[in-house]
């Protein structure tokens, strides 16, 4: 029994004299409205960009998508694959930076973002298995114009090149 009480005490005591615990970390500050809808326009740009264009669907297309960009879309992909025609390698894009955001016409929020494209390291196959890539700047400036659905989910809108604003460098 005094041994159990001597043990008893004695982890009290050394319990009292162990360092108090490290003060918890200050909380990170919260990202304001206009930065989460940056950070959310730029990851649909990439999410987009890292499509698989070999297993793409149109729903695929319609979560990032929207209005006419949409449909073309729809449309190159069912023409591309009527040809038998495939992608090999990836895009990958950079110098993201928004530029405007407001209100359009029909009321919906909206950004613009100027975005540079690498598609240096893609090339379109047909079905004979030549490479059909048309000639093209292996980096293209672009302007990216995204708005915010009702489902509250921003997706691109308008792309359009856009070689004066320089967001490849």
């Amino acid at each position: 029994m005094a041994m159990s009480v001597a043990v008893l005490v004695s982890t009290q005591f050394l319990a009292a004299c162990a360092a108090s615990p490290a003060p918890a970390p200050a909380p990170a500050p919260s990202l304001t409205q206009e930065q989460q809808d940056d950070a959310a326009f730029h990851d649909v740009v990439k999410r987009y960009a890292e499509l698989d264009a070999n297993a793409l669907t149109e729903d695929d297309l319609a979560a990032l998508l929207t209005g006419n960009v949409l449909e073309s879309e729809k449309s190159g992909l069912h023409d591309a694959r009527e040809k038998g025609q495939r992608t090999d390698g990836e895009e990958t894009v950079s110098g993201f930076q928004v530029t405007d955001r407001g209100l359009d016409p029909q009321g919906a929020q909206y950004m613009t973002a100027q975005v540079c494209l690498d598609v240096s390291g893609t090339r379109i196959i047909d079905s004979t298995g030549k490479d059909v890539t048309p000639e093209r700047a292996p980096r293209l400036s672009l302007q990216a114009k995204a708005i915010k659905s009702e489902d509250d989910r921003w997706r691109i809108s308008d792309i359009v090149r856009n070689d004066s604003v320089h967001a490849c460098g």
